[in-house]
């Protein structure tokens, strides 16, 4: 087995769901729907139409699914601050769920949650920066929102971020550090992480059998990629 590549280990193992958090489940029940229109619609209350639009959006307690209706109340929120909106609004632009793909849209109502500090739309930016895919690459942005975020205990964007500083020599102790608290949560992907740095033998010693180690853990926690590396090892 060739030296393992960091780079690839983070797009294979993280990028593939930067954008799936939702928080389209964070709704006030309403048992009247008369009650919810008249508090999104007359009084203008921003959590009410957020509540209509994930209602509209996911076809629940009574609503017909309607996209084109949930965008239009969770703007409606969005143009009062709520932050949650915001943040799925650049999730639907982001996937193309009732509109045309727009990425500069999806980066627009991302960067306003992120600026209230909603750290999955933090994380989303980083990812989005660091991919380079839909803009040019950058990485002191993306390392600017996986900061942001990390800083919050957001797992995905701590170990973004402890792969970016991992692939500079004079930044391993602070890599190393940003794995700490996914290790301890038996996070798969840290453990994955943590074997390809005994395998390569660049940030610690190499030692073929504590990589082995951290691959069977990740496999036997469900990462398919641990299983892979795993084997192998000889």
């Amino acid at each position: 087995m060739k030296k393992l590549l960091l780079s690839t280990f983070i797009m294979i193992n993280l990028l593939t769901g930067c954008s799936s958090d939702s928080d389209y489940n964070e709704v006030e029940t309403y048992n009247d729907k008369d009650v919810l229109y008249k508090k999104a619609a007359v009084l203008q209350d921003a959590a009410a139409q957020f509540a209509l639009g994930a209602n509209y959006y996911f076809g629940q307690n009574g609503y017909t699914q309607d996209y084109s209706q949930a965008k239009k109340w969770f703007e409606a929120s969005a143009k009062q601050g709520y932050t949650t909106s915001q943040y799925n609004l650049g999730l639907m632009y982001n996937k193309g769920e009732g509109v045309k793909p727009d990425y500069k849209k999806a980066i627009m109502y991302y960067e306003q949650a992120a600026q209230a500090n909603f750290v999955r739309a933090q994380n989303n930016l980083g990812f989005i920066y660091y991919e380079g895919k839909v803009v040019p690459q950058d990485l002191d942005k993306a390392k600017f929102w996986f900061e942001k975020a990390a800083n919050q205990g957001h797992l995905k964007s701590q170990l973004a971020l402890a792969t970016i500083y991992l692939s500079n020599r004079k930044n391993y102790p602070k890599g190393l550090e940003l794995l700490k608290p996914a290790l301890k949560a038996n996070n798969p992907e840290a453990q994955v992480l943590m074997g390809v740095l005994y395998y390569n033998g660049t940030v610690v010693s190499k030692d073929m059998n504590e990589a082995k180690r951290y691959f069977d853990m990740a496999c036997k926690n469900g990462l398919q990629k641990g299983c892979e590396l795993s084997k192998d090892i000889q």
